[in-house]
């Protein structure tokens, strides 16, 4: 049985230190595209595929682990398609020779709605409400649940209705972050710390 707990606890260390490794990501991609010839390439295909990967084995889960690494795997998902946008971003600014400053700049996701919550804090990238429609229902299909009990205006207003109830409650050190509630099959906001 120890080693069991030794085994959780192994993963979850793991599992955290791939979140963050996400983050430090972002930036590395960002120096690189401002100095190619002095950064190092970030690898984050690679990267990514490992965290795409990672799997559990189902005696060692539990409801936690399974969460944790949900969340990072769709972590990865959005981060990966910003980082996709903002290499496309740095491609279009060397094709036309303008400075790449500002493509540091940009925002790390795609930009929020003015009625859309963020999904995370701004330095981790913004979510429209649209997207996290989009998590919503491919989390339908995936546990195989209906999607069509909620319309997406009345998602729209859930969502923001959460959001800012939450981020009255949250503490600085908090951030708001997407889950899915199997029982109830809907994506909900949550405080993380």
């Amino acid at each position: 049985m120890n080693s069991l707990e030794q085994r959780r606890k192994q993963i979850l260390t793991e599992l955290q230190s791939l979140s963050r490794q996400i983050d430090e990501m972002d930036g590395k991609i960002r120096a690189y595209l401002a100095d190619r010839q002095h950064k190092p390439h970030p690898r984050h295909l690679e990267f990514i595929e490992k965290i795409q990967g990672y799997r559990i084995d189902s005696g060692v889960a539990t409801r936690q682990m399974s969460t944790l690494l949900d969340n990072l795997q769709w972590k990865v998902y959005y981060s990966k398609r910003a980082w996709a946008q903002l290499w496309e971003n740095a491609e279009a600014q060397r094709r036309t020779n303008a400075p790449h400053e500002a493509v540091i700049t940009e925002s790390a996701g795609p930009a929020t709605t003015p009625e859309a919550p963020d999904a995370e804090n701004s330095s981790r990238g913004q979510y429209s409400v649209d997207t996290l429609w989009e998590i919503q229902k491919e989390k339908h299909r995936v546990h195989g649940s209906p999607s069509g009990k909620e319309t997406k205006t009345e998602f729209k207003k859930r969502m923001l209705k959460e959001y800012q109830k939450l981020n009255g409650q949250r503490k600085k050190n908090q951030e708001i972050v997407l889950s899915f509630d199997k029982d109830t099959r809907q994506c909900r906001l949550t405080l993380k710390d």
